[in-house]
C-alpha cells in the first residue's frame, strides 16, 4: 500500500478556519478535516458533517434498559419471588424506580460510549499521526490528504489561496 500524505494548512482565527473549511469543501475534496483548540461554532456546517446518529443509539440504549429493569423486578416480585410482607402491593412501581433510573442510565451511558469509540472514532486507531501533537494548543490546521506525491503542489497552491500563514506536508492520513 502506498504512503498516504496530508498537506497541512495553519490559521490563526476561528474565522479564517471556517472559511478555509468552507471553501476546501466547495472545491471537493473528499478527505479532509480541521483541528482547533477549542470549540469553534459552525465548523461542523463549514466542513459538511452530518449531525451524529449517536443519540438516537443513547435513546434506543436508554429505552432497553428500561425495559429489562421493568421485565427483571416485576417477574422477580411476581412469579419468581413473591412475597407479601406487611400487606404491601407485590407490584409497587414505587420501590422500583431507584432500578428502573440505574439500569436505564447504565445502559445507555455504556452504550453510548463503547458505540463513540468504536464506531465514530475508529479506536483503537493504529494509523500514525499525521502532525505535532501540540498543535492545537495556539492554531488552527486545515489537513487535505492526497493520494499521490503529484497532487502535493496544486494543495499546497490551493492552501495558500485560501490564506494559511503556513503550509507543509507530512506523511500519514486523516
Amino acid at each position: 500500500m502506498a504512503k498516504k500524505i496530508c498537506v497541512v494548512g495553519y490559521y490563526f482565527d476561528t474565522h479564517a478556519i471556517i472559511e478555509a473549511s468552507r471553501k476546501t469543501r466547495d472545491r471537493g475534496f473528499q478527505k479532509f478535516d480541521a483541528f482547533v483548540p477549542f470549540p469553534v461554532h459552525g465548523i461542523d456546517e463549514a466542513l459538511g458533517i452530518k449531525r451524529s446518529c449517536l443519540p438516537y443509539i443513547s435513546f434506543v440504549a436508554g429505552c432497553a434498559g428500561l425495559t429489562t429493569a421493568i421485565v427483571l423486578q416485576v417477574w422477580t416480585h411476581m412469579f419468581s419471588w413473591p412475597m407479601n410482607i406487611g400487606a404491601k402491593p407485590i407490584l409497587a412501581i414505587p420501590a422500583y424506580v431507584p432500578i428502573f433510573f440505574e439500569l436505564t442510565v447504565l445502559f445507555a451511558g455504556v452504550t453510548t460510549a463503547v458505540v463513540m469509540f468504536t464506531k465514530f472514532l475508529g479506536l483503537p486507531n493504529f494509523s500514525e499521526p499525521i502532525f505535532h501533537p501540540d498543535i492545537t494548543n495556539d492554531r488552527f490546521a486545515l489537513a487535505i490528504e492526497v493520494s499521490s506525491e503529484a497532487e502535493v503542489e496544486p494543495v499546497k497552491r490551493f492552501l495558500k489561496e485560501i490564506y494559511a500563514a503556513e503550509v507543509h506536508h507530512v506523511e500519514g492520513r486523516l
